[in-house]
């Protein structure tokens, strides 16, 4: 097998296995309480929910029903809503 098709094999099987993970359902980030987070578990919970909003948005390219799309959009808002109360109830812990 010459340098080129192994090259072409390799790429091929790298697009493919990134299509596959892409539709595949993300799971929700588990988010910290905002009354004993510290701020690593922010930091960790503000790139977790980045990735997972990353990977909703892969998922919803994928040929999906009309339902899962609008399940996958209400649970990124959800997650997203989540986030951003736990973030104002940690920030109000911290400022006093």
């Amino acid at each position: 097998m010459s340098t080129l098709s192994k090259f072409i094999a390799a790429t091929s099987l790298a697009l493919l296995t990134n299509i596959a993970v892409a539709c595949d359902k993300p799971e929700k980030p588990s988010l910290p309480d905002p009354e004993s987070a510290v701020t690593p578990q922010m930091i960790k919970a503000k790139n977790d929910v980045k990735t997972y909003l990353a990977s909703a948005e892969g998922y919803l390219k994928c040929n999906i029903s009309t339902h899962q799309h609008n399940t996958m959009v209400d649970d990124m808002k959800s997650v997203a809503a989540d986030f951003n109360t736990i973030v104002r109830a940690y920030k109000a812990r911290m400022a006093g």
